[in-house]
């Protein structure tokens, strides 16, 4: 069979999705041949992994002639098409729940069309996986669970739940130049700390807060704290090192380039991450890290995790969760009062239980 793989398209939705495309891999035919259809940022995240035999990258409105740094053309909806229907697939799995993207499958004239009979595109599949299925609906289950379900209609058991994702030589030689430029030692424990979110204020946590918690857990737990950003989130990254005071809280926004290798790097080189319901919380669970999430308006349950357990930091408010990705209150209380004493109890703790965890992993080895 020759498989292509709509990947989703946000990158803590490609991590939630490893589970699905490693049975993808190890549970189909050997003579299978994989391809992953994905966006730059969930194809970065995902570089690595060996469960795909081939990889196209595509944005909707991408311009002729774009590519990757690597190289690669990035396809726009017409040019992916094409691709599609030059590739002659047998059948195209639907991790993505839109409209448009099973269209294109349709377009392309793929015979066998698998996803989630939702958003109006019933029509568009030739196998409609129902939303509801006896207890489970897919709108209400974690993520993980429901990309699941879709390969286990390929016939495939995917019992292992799990997130992973992989490092190149590159990625790791990146983060030892990074941390240096910073002032920061590369041997040294690190607490990387992440405030953004690219979707939603609701997810966001203020600059104050995660200074104030930056610097005490670096004189607390004596270790370095590396503030992570995104490159449009560079400002807010360096505005919480400037707050912080600290000679070893340093911002990422300093440095000379940010790709997604990077940060899965130095989530990968941290003892502890803190961070809001984002792409780098997802990094850091697949890479088995003790991670502090602070939510807001999102139900913790939607995205729950099945590595090393999470420390899911919430206030429960009234509201919580609403879903919604701007406050109807227009305070965002769920995030801006989440203050920085409890987020310091809370990453104190899961140190604490992560250093436990490994003496006694040493200790039966």
């Amino acid at each position: 069979m020759k498989l292509a793989v709509m990947i989703p398209n946000w990158v803590g939705d490609a991590c939630m999705a490893t589970p699905a495309l490693r049975a993808l891999r190890s549970e189909l035919p050997h003579q299978s041949a994989i391809t992953w259809v994905a966006r730059p940022g969930p194809l970065a995240v995902l570089k690595g992994l060996p469960w795909a035999d081939q990889f196209v990258c595509y944005k909707p409105r991408a311009s002729a002639g774009s590519k990757l740094p690597s190289g690669q053309p990035i396809l726009n909806r017409r040019g992916l098409v094409h691709q599609l229907r030059q590739e002659r697939f047998d059948a195209i799995l639907y991790l993505t729940n839109s409209l448009s993207t099973a269209l294109l499958g349709a377009l392309a004239r793929i015979p066998r069309r698998i996803g989630y009979a939702r958003d109006w595109r019933s029509w568009l599949l030739s196998d409609a996986i129902a939303v509801r299925s006896g207890l489970k609906d897919a709108r209400k289950d974690p993520c993980i669970d429901n990309y699941l379900r879709l390969v286990e209609s390929m016939g495939c058991q995917a019992l292992d739940k799990r997130t992973e994702l992989a490092l190149e030589p590159a990625d790791e030689a990146l983060a030892i130049e990074c941390l240096e430029s910073l002032g920061l030692s590369p041997h040294q424990e690190l607490l990387v700390i992440n405030t953004g979110a690219a979707t939603a204020p609701t997810k966001r946590w203020p600059i104050e807060q995660a200074a104030k918690t930056a610097s005490e857990l670096a004189n607390q737990l004596d270790l370095s704290v590396l503030i992570h950003c995104g490159p449009a989130e560079r400002d807010n990254a360096n505005a919480i090192e400037k707050l912080a005071d600290h000679p070893r809280v340093k911002s990422m926004g300093s440095f000379k380039e940010l790709p997604l290798g990077l940060s899965k790097a130095l989530i990968a080189r941290s003892r502890l991450v803190i961070s809001t319901d984002s792409g780098p919380r997802h990094i850091a669970v697949a890479m088995n890290k003790p991670v502090v999430s602070l939510f807001g308006s999102i139900d913790p349950g939607l995205t729950r995790s099945y590595n090393f357990p999470e420390t899911i930091l919430t206030l429960g408010l009234a509201c919580q969760p609403c879903g919604s990705y701007d406050c109807r209150f227009r305070h965002a209380n769920c995030m801006n009062h989440l203050d920085s004493d409890r987020v310091v109890r809370a990453a104190k703790s899961a140190y604490r239980q992560s250093d436990f965890s490994q003496h006694q992993l040493q200790n039966i080895r």
